[in-house]
């Protein structure tokens, strides 16, 4: 088990910490008061603007705005000095998925609505955070009363600030906000390629969560409100990004579960990951029926369906890493930060805690991370997928015994090769070899000994052989060995130094020297060759000559026209 490399972690960590100082980099806050009206029954908007109820009103500690689930909720907001700058100010929302206000500004305190969902929102800026404009020359004196309706209780940060620092913010976020799903979609479009070459469905999985993970991540940031064709899911709200957020859930489910591998090297836990796969389509269905999702519980149930796999998945990755598995490496160094991030994503939802800027970015960061590392993952296993196909096609056509080619790879080469030289006119030769007195060895020595006679043989061949030549056993002790580009003449040649080196070559079994012998037929292309069939024939009828001569000689087809070459 080795340990997953640690280069990419660091560039995990150099990016979080560049877009870290992205997101911080921004001036002091204009200093500001907030109040929260604590009444247990509402006051009308009529009361709370008139000031009647500025009684009930209690003072924050922080700049925030948290919403209760039961009823809505008033605040006020008081600068601490006169907004004494040119430009006017602007009320900055922070974290505004969900949140629907109503904006009682002076000088009339009309009921202004807004929402990132409405079509009219943050003209001028993106939908990251909810920009509400305020009137210029406000006062400290004069505060602005702000209605939230009934939402999460999470905090959401609010600020006042000059509309050229809001730009200057709002070109940052949307900056990041573009950055890091484009990263995905780029990694979407290579794995999208593998599956349309391999067919390979887990690449589809992965496909699938990216795309999901990246809708997902274009309504949190609120591009996809405002951008068409993502605008028309806008009247959907949130149920948008819990129907993304289950989509992606799911699928990155199954595609851990086949990228790891997991039925082989955990079957219990593959059993556990099968059963909680279920709740996720139920729960995205439940998402897209505005009567079903009503009340949060579809989130709810999400956010706890997700705290039950992610750790379930770790522990997958670990055990695939440990039964040596490459892929639970890759899994471990790619995951592990996304999946982590994810588990504290889904408790500050689940426990209603602030959303802080560094996991606003730092979870698409380690998604965007993950899905790099991942296709290199996906490659690797590509690799070891053509490297596992070429053994198992060198093991199809190599004689298990002797290691060259079978009967049936040999003859596929040899009709390659007779198209070949037909087509380009070029000469070839075919050498039949058969090694003599093979029946009596096994008789006197044990079928044990012949099969290491037999394996010894091939040695002398294929040292006399060159490049694109190809030897392979025909069957029992036979072997044919194709020449392309050799004459009869050469092939006399080649066959000799190796019937040399046969009878030369000293075979010890059990302490007892086996002299060997070859007998060899030779057979060369012309125009009264048609086939490779008769090629063969040819070259079997030569060492029929070469066996009824005596053995241990080389003899050439009668055609060839060349004279035998007989051994002593």
């Amino acid at each position: 088990m080795k340990p997953p490399p640690t280069f990419p972690l660091r560039c995990l960590a150099a990016l979080l910490l560049w877009l870290g100082a992205a997101a911080w980099a921004r001036a002091e806050p204009v200093p500001l008061v907030v109040e929260r009206l604590e009444r247990d029954v509402p006051a009308d908007a009529a009361a709370a603007v008139v000031g009647s109820s500025d009684a009930g009103f209690v003072s924050q500690p922080y700049a925030a705005i948290t919403p209760r689930r039961s009823r809505g909720v008033w605040y006020r907001l008081r600068l601490v000095a006169d907004w004494n700058r040119a430009e006017p100010p602007l009320l900055a929302v922070a974290n505004p998925q969900g949140l629907d206000l109503v904006v009682h500004a002076p000088p009339d305190y009309a009921g202004v609505p807004a929402s990132v969902y409405r079509p009219d929102a943050n003209p001028g800026f993106t939908r990251h955070r909810l920009m509400i404009s305020l009137p210029p020359g406000l006062r400290a004196d004069t505060p602005v009363y702000l209605y939230v309706a009934p939402e999460r209780a999470i905090p959401r940060g609010v600020e006042i600030m000059g509309a050229a620092e809001a730009r200057a913010h709002d070109l940052v976020w949307a900056r990041l906000d573009i950055l890091l799903p484009s990263i995905q979609l780029t990694t979407l479009l290579v794995v999208l390629c593998f599956f349309l070459v391999l067919r390979e469905r887990m690449y589809a999985y992965f496909v699938g969560h990216v795309l999901f993970l990246v809708l997902y991540e274009l309504y949190m940031f609120g591009i996809g409100y405002e951008m068409p064709p993502f605008d028309l899911a806008a009247p959907m709200r949130l149920r948008v990004m819990w129907f993304a957020a289950a989509m992606a859930t799911l699928l990155l489910l199954l595609f851990s579960m086949r990228f790891l591998d997991i039925a082989r090297s955990s079957p219990r836990l593959a059993r556990w990951l099968g059963a909680s796969r279920w709740p996720l389509p139920v729960l995205g269905l439940c998402a897209l029926v505005p009567g079903l999702s009503r009340g949060w519980w579809v989130e709810d149930a999400l956010v706890a369906v997700v705290l039950l796999i992610v750790p379930l998945l770790l522990v997958a990755a670990l055990s695939a890493w440990h039964h040596g598995g490459r892929r639970g490496g890759y899994y471990l160094c790619g995951w592990l930060p996304a999946l982590l991030f994810v588990i504290v994503r889904a408790l500050q939802i689940g426990l209603q805690w602030p959303l802080p800027p560094w996991l606003e970015f730092a979870l698409p960061a380690a998604f965007a991370f993950s899905g790099l590392v991942l296709s290199f993952g996906l490659a690797d296993q590509t690799l070891s997928i053509r490297h596992e196909r070429d053994v198992a096609h060198r093991l199809a056509e190599r004689d298990m015994l002797t290691g060259v080619l079978n009967r049936r790879a040999i003859l596929a080469h040899l009709r390659a090769t007779f198209l070949h030289a037909r087509e380009s006119g070029s000469p070839l030769a075919l050498l039949f070899l058969d090694l003599d007195h093979f029946k009596q060895i096994n008789d006197s020595h044990g079928h044990a000994a012949g099969d290491q006679c037999l394996r010894a043989v091939v040695r002398p061949i294929a040292s006399e052989l060159r490049e694109g030549d190809a030897v392979g056993r025909y069957g029992g002790e036979e072997f044919l060995v194709v020449l392309p580009g050799a004459a009869a003449a050469n092939a006399m040649v080649v066959a000799e130094r190796i019937r040399a080196r046969v009878q030369t070559m000293p075979v010890l079994v059990s302490g007892t020297r086996i002299g060997l012998t070859l007998s060899v037929g030779v057979a060369a292309l012309d125009d009264a060759v048609a086939t490779p069939d008769a090629l063969i024939e040819r070259a079997d009828a030569a060492l029929y000559r070469s066996k009824a001569g005596g053995r241990n000689q080389v003899q050439a087809h009668e055609s060839a026209g060349v004279e035998p070459a007989v051994g002593t």
